[in-house]
């Protein structure tokens, strides 16, 4: 593994963490509404599936990088598109056809990394960056 790539799911896995926070924050502002079960399967199955999702991503996007065949490149990046969707359209089915999960706490997380990295923008923070400590190690100044 490169340290590219080291930092990438350094990255996501920070990510995931704020990904988490939010998922919490949603959760408890749907008790204003009252506490239903259905709330807390619904933000803890979808913000566990964003997170999923995110790492999944990290993982084949190192995947097709790392492949010297563009069309095989485009395959896999397409491939992982095709397996997260049909997963979250199935996710959702079974939202509403169950009533189990809240179908609003399966579809709400999966906004949370566009959230998180603005915030983390207009904040001047870097998810993706690595410790100072790391770049001393590494030798590289980013």
């Amino acid at each position: 593994m490169s340290a590219s790539q080291g930092s990438l799911m350094h990255g996501v896995k920070r990510l995931c963490l704020m990904m988490a926070a939010a998922g919490v924050l949603c959760f408890l502002f749907t008790l204003l509404w009252g506490f239903e079960w259905r709330n807390v399967w619904g933000f803890l199955i979808g913000t566990a599936y964003a997170c999923g999702c995110m790492l999944w991503l990290a993982s084949a996007s190192e995947a097709a990088v790392a492949s010297a065949d563009t069309a095989k490149a485009k395959r896999i990046m397409r491939g992982c598109y095709a397996a997260r969707m049909s997963v979250l359209t199935l996710l959702c089915a079974a939202a509403f056809l169950t009533g189990f999960m809240s179908p609003v706490g399966i579809i709400v997380p999966q906004l949370f990394p566009r959230i998180v990295l603005a915030a983390a923008h207009f904040a001047g923070r870097d998810l993706f960056r690595q410790d100072s400590k790391d770049n001393e190690t590494t030798g590289r100044d980013c």
